[in-house]
Parts: structure tokens; sequence; C-alpha cells
């Protein structure tokens, strides 16, 4: 039963956040990926090919963590063709060319004259890691001292974001919500040439993008950040954590520090909470609860953002939950989870969205997963008030992505998958994709 179930969720969830999440343990590993697709009305294309090593080292009271992503995808001139293919170190990924990209380097969805009249979509919150780099020294028992680009260091349940974008809790990003915060850096300010984004959320304008109404959520207290923690747990379920990270960009004039705590007093319940940006006006509050152990596991959440601004748009906060369990009398495992997005500024309306990941093993070596979303975008009521705009709402979402995995062997597995996507953007203009490819995972 346990092997299925690794074959069936745990192995499929880590062939897709190979990037995103830094490894649990010692390994190195090895993640592969090629190809296709197409707008549902046009010409199947090759996307190219991408490889992400990632490696974690464990030596006495140190541990290091390393991650290279390459990749050789394909760029597209303004008739939607293949021009040619760039390589290189990346930060972008096939998500990026499921509309396409204009031949003039601009993102799809670019506000240009044509916008309307062609099928692309605004896809830029699509970008990646390239790398990471981190440093943890362990002086004792269960502490944790660490410096590093994407430490990773979290309290809480779902909605995981940050995750790699080809797992099934990345829907909100992949779906096409969209946000001016960069989950990659978790930075105060900009400290060199790398562009590394910022905390500070702000709240996306409806119309913006096709689909506009994710919120952050600070359940990562410690990303690109130098930090501290202590992180306990014991064999019969217990466990405790309290930690802090100075954010990349740490001003001693206008400090802002991250904490995060998490306690378990039993093995079926755990609280949780994370802010980040402590000391500042936009810092963000993240409240988590899981609840169950085994079979059923209920994770809820509550997150608000730029909490003392002065100016009340930039507010948002969102609530939402997700179940996971096992059928009863079968190897079937089910995680359907919902999600509610709320903003302070009374002309945007609620966004929402809803998804669920379904788990079957077929064999010792074989399962079978489907991932569906489907999400629901903010509008601006003050549409309303004219003609040419009255009729625009906030668009939606549908994702469909069934996959097979097959564990080869304990050092390699693949994955084939097929992706569908139905997106209406707030002006109503609906556009399909397709995408399919294929995973090689290798752990040296």
């Amino acid at each position: 039963m346990k092997k299925l179930l690794a074959a069936g969720t745990v192995l499929a969830f880590s062939l897709f956040c190979s990037s995103a999440q830094v490894l649990d343990k010692s390994q190195t590993k090895n993640t592969s990926w090629a190809g296709f697709g197409s707008p549902v009305d046009g010409s199947p294309s090759f996307y190219g090919f991408t490889n992400t090593f990632q490696t974690r080292y464990d030596m006495g009271q140190f541990t290091l963590e390393a991650m290279l992503n390459w990749s050789l995808l394909a760029n597209y001139d303004n008739e939607g063709n293949v021009d040619n293919f760039r390589f290189g170190t990346s930060n972008l990924n096939p998500l990026s060319l499921k509309y396409g990209t204009r031949g003039d380097s601009r993102w799809a969805g670019t506000n240009t004259n044509n916008y309307l009249k062609d099928n692309r979509a605004n896809v830029s919150n699509t970008i990646q890691d390239s790398y990471y780099v981190n440093f943890i020294w362990h002086p004792l028992k269960n502490f944790d001292v660490g410096v590093g680009t994407k430490l990773n260091w979290q309290a809480g349940p779902a909605p995981r974001y940050g995750t790699w974008l080809w797992e099934h809790d990345a829907h909100i990003r992949q779906g096409g919500f969209s946000t001016s915060y960069d989950d990659r850096a978790g930075s105060v300010t900009q400290t060199s040439s790398e562009s590394t984004g910022s905390y500070r959320f702000r709240v996306d304008k409806p119309g913006s993008a096709d689909v506009t109404g994710f919120v952050h959520y600070a359940n990562r207290y410690a990303k690109r950040a130098i930090g501290v923690r202590y992180n306990y747990a014991a064999s019969n379920g217990m466990k405790f954590q309290l930690g802090a990270a100075f954010p990349n960009g740490f001003n001693t004039d206008d400090p802002a520090v991250n904490f995060g705590f998490q306690f378990a007093p039993v093995n079926w319940i755990s609280i949780c909470t994370a802010l980040e940006g402590a000391f500042n006006e936009g810092s963000n509050f993240y409240g988590g609860a899981v609840i169950g152990a085994k079979n059923f596991i209920l994770s809820l959440y509550a997150a608000f953002d730029s909490l003392f601004t002065d100016e009340k748009e930039d507010e948002a906060y969102g609530t939402g939950a997700s179940i996971s369990f096992t059928v009863p009398g079968t190897k079937i495992s089910l995680v359907p989870e919902i999600g509610f997005n709320f903003f302070e500024k009374s002309d945007y309306s609620m966004a929402w969205y809803a998804g669920g990941t379904l788990s079957v093993p077929v064999t010792k070596q074989i399962a079978f997963n489907l991932w569906a979303s489907f999400a629901s975008g903010s509008k601006d009521k003050t549409w309303a008030e004219n003609n040419w705009s009255k009729d625009w709402n906030g668009g939606s979402i549908l994702n469909l992505r069934p996959e097979l995995t097959f564990e080869a062997s304990k050092r390699t597995s693949f994955s084939v998958y097929f992706d569908y996507e139905n997106r209406t953007s707030f002006d109503r203009v609906s556009r399909q994709c397709w995408a399919s490819g294929v995973f090689m995972t290798y752990i040296l």
C-alpha cells in the first residue's frame, strides 16, 4: 500500500517540484523535460528541452544545497512560428511558451493594438528560479543557521504558492492569476543587478492580465535570506518550530524581519503562523492549521497582506482549505481544495479557485494522476459605467492535466502528461491550448 501511494502521489509530486523545492535529504537528482504543444487552432510546435540539476550534501554540522536549471527553449516570431531556440541558464519554462511570445521579445499579452486579434495570453507570471544556493550550519541538535537564495523554510499548509510550475498546486499561477509579488526572492529590495523582486504585495488591477486576483501567502518565512530556527520533531508526532529571518535587502533604518511558528502537540493537529516583513507597514500575516492523520487530513489557512499600509487598495486577504484522503476500501487518493481572495478596494470583486488531484495506483510501478482546476478572477465594478466595458467580467481558467507515471527503478522514473487549458479573459476573449511532454528523473 505504502509503495503504491508513493508511486502514485509522492513520486508524481516530486517529479514536478525538483526546482522549486529544496531536497529533504542528501541526494543528487537530475530532472529532464522535453515537450510540445500549440493553441488549439494552431500547428503543434516543439517547445524545447529543460534540464534541472539539484543536489544536497550533508557533512557533520553543515548542509550545502544547490540547483541549476538549463534550457533549450523555442522562440516564436510574430506569425507564431518557431524562429530559433535559446540556450542557457533559464528562469523560463514551457508554460511561458504555451500561447507563444511576440517576436520583439515582449511577453505575450502585452497591450498592443493586435492584443485581441491573436491567440496569445499574458503568461509573464510563469518565471521560476534558474538556480539556488543555500548554506546551513547546525551548531546544536534541531538548531539551524542558514543563508541562501532559497532556504524554503515554511510553516503552514496549502496553497503552497511558489512550487514548481508543473505541480498541481501551482494551478493558481499556471491558471493565469497574476501578482506583482515575486515569490522566487522574498526580498525587501534589489541589492544587485539581479532582479530579486520584493515581498511587498501590490494588488494587480483587474484587466492588467487575462485573469487577476491571486493573493500572496507568507507561509514561507525564509527564502532569499539569512535565518535561524529551532526545528524539533519527536517520534510520537509532536513538532515545534520557531524561526526568524532577515530577507534580502534588510535595512537597519527601516527593518523588515520574518517570523515563523509551528506547534503540533500530537500527530493529528498542527497550528502554524508566519509574519513576513515585521516592523514594516507592508507586512504580510499567515495562519494555518492541519487536522487529521493518515487517510484524512484537513488543511486550513487565512492570510492578510499589506497589513499596515496607508493605501487601502493595497490590502488583500484570503482563506481556503484542502482535504487529503484515501477512498475507503481502495488505494485511490484524492485532494480537493478551494480558496477565496478578497480585496480592500470595494471596486474589486472576489476571486476564487477550486482544484483537485486524483491519484490511482495501477501497479507497483505505474500510477495514473489527474490534476484539474477552475479559477475565476476579480472584476472592476467600475467597468459597468462604460458601454465598451460593461460586459467585462473577471475572466476564468479551466485546466485539465492527466498523466501517467512509471517508476522504472528506485533511481529512475518517467512521466508522460497531457495538459489542456481553456482561458477566457476579462474582456470575454477565449483562448484554448494544449501541451504534452515527458519528464525523466534520475537520482544519482
